[in-house]
């Protein structure tokens, strides 16, 4: 048996789970990056709440876990940012995820092809798999979604990185109109803890190839709901 520990950037408590390790099940990626910006951030951080998928799955290796994300922040503003690189260039990260900023994601595409080709070169020969954590609409304005889904696809064809679709599954949640699900925060721009629950759980998904339904964290949300969004999810 595996005691694993999760300890959150935010300073809660570390959260001890006992399991049966089954390696086999997955590949063991280890260290895992996320950088990105508020949407990044809220609820935790999605690295809090994809560090307790990891805890509460059976994997016979503890997952390091980090994010650097500030309010704000495109990725080209992260790769003049002296703290971004450091990190970066402190391991050898197994996966790294990128958010963009949602504007810059809408009205500067070329910008955040030029930043993704930049993050690829800086990663080097590592053997590092880039991930783009794709933005979602503003909720009052689902049309932003055409150009976001254009600029992360072109980013991802331009370095052959994987793309996390979050932004097309959150606008299908939004224009299902479920009474009891609000994606959104009460500025109708950042993530709810459903919204936060949702992304995790797709990169839970994506990253590990394993299905959130066998996972027991649900990140206190009521069963039926959180069974929903991870049904999306996947």
């Amino acid at each position: 048996f595996l005691m694993i520990f999760v300890l959150s950037c935010s300073g809660e408590e570390k959260v001890p789970v006992t399991m049966e390790a089954d390696e086999s099940r997955t590949s063991k990626i280890e260290e895992i990056l996320f950088i990105g910006n508020s949407l990044t951030y809220y609820n935790l951080g999605m690295s809090y709440h994809l560090n307790l998928y990891s805890a509460n799955d059976s994997i016979s290796f503890k997952p390091l876990i980090q994010e650097l994300a500030f309010s704000g922040y495109s990725l080209a503003v992260h790769l003049d940012n002296e703290q971004t690189l450091s990190k970066i260039k402190e391991r050898s990260w197994d996966v790294i995820i990128l958010q963009e900023n949602t504007e810059v994601a809408v009205n500067d595409g070329m910008a955040t092809l030029e930043s993704i080709k930049a993050f690829e070169e800086l990663v080097g020969n590592k053997g590092t798999r880039i991930y783009l954590l794709m933005p979602w609409p503003y909720k009052d304005q689902p049309e932003m979604s055409i150009p976001i889904t254009k600029t992360i696809e072109d980013g991802a064809q331009a370095i052959g990185a994987t793309i996390i679709p979050l932004g097309e599954v959150w606008k299908a949640i939004n224009e299902e109109g479920k009474p009891n699900i609000d994606l959104y925060d009460a500025d109708d721009l950042h993530p709810s803890l459903q919204g936060t629950f949702l992304a995790a759980s797709m990169c839970y998904s994506s990253i590990y190839n394993r299905n959130p339904s066998d996972n027991p964290y649900t990140a206190d949300l009521e069963n039926d709901l959180a069974l929903y969004l991870i049904q999306k999810a996947t």
